[in-house]
């Protein structure tokens, strides 16, 4: 049990430096979130959360309640410093977001609302990624290393392992690694072309 509660702790630490970091950068001017994934983000995550509490996941759960933290900031701040590119496919994807509550609340069942929130999410980094992939330096490469560092410390740390408690982490890693790809791969090609 003290292997896992220490697990948690990284992982919460890995969330703060990945905050900090996040955070510098965007009010540097170097990062600029997405207004519509960061919406879609901060009502999937709330599901998510509240499905591995409810779950069990104990110290495993404690990283996503500071993402959340992390996620209404970036919210905020994505008003005054990030890009609001919205498309319809945008808006779609929030309202599938908000529509992730219905299955908890018609069945009691955490469960069907943590699978559409993971898909959802999933679907919800799209926006990032489009907007990456155009302006590469527009995402902090090292937060999203730490972001991806977390999740695995969070996996790890889980006290129970179940879908309830493990799909939105899963789901989470891999988008993190998607995500980090897109930033490395288009840093690389766009360093080539500069003469």
């Amino acid at each position: 049990m003290e292997l896992k509660i220490a697990l948690g702790a990284t992982a919460v630490l890995c969330e703060v430096i990945s905050a900090a970091l996040y955070l510098t950068d965007i009010f540097r001017g170097n990062t600029k979130p997405h207004l519509y994934t960061n919406l879609v983000w901060s009502v999937v995550m709330s599901i998510a959360f509240a499905g591995m509490i409810i779950g069990g996941g104990a110290a495993g759960t404690w990283a996503t309640g500071a993402s959340l933290l992390l996620i209404l900031i970036t919210l905020v701040l994505s008003l005054k410093w990030g890009t609001t590119d919205i498309t319809r496919s945008d808006k779609a994807f929030l309202g599938a977001a908000l529509l992730a509550i219905v299955p908890w609340a018609i069945t009691k069942n955490p469960l069907g609302s943590v699978i559409l929130a993971s898909a959802i999410d999933a679907c919800g980094i799209a926006p990032t990624i489009r907007k990456t992939w155009r302006a590469p330096l527009s995402e902090s490469l090292a937060a999203w290393i730490f972001a991806l560092l977390r999740t695995g410390f969070q996996i790890a740390a889980l006290a129970v392992y179940t879908p309830l408690t493990v799909l939105y982490l899963a789901e989470v890693m891999v988008a993190d690694v998607l995500l980090l790809t897109v930033i490395l791969y288009r840093r690389s090609t766009s360093e080539r072309k500069i003469p």
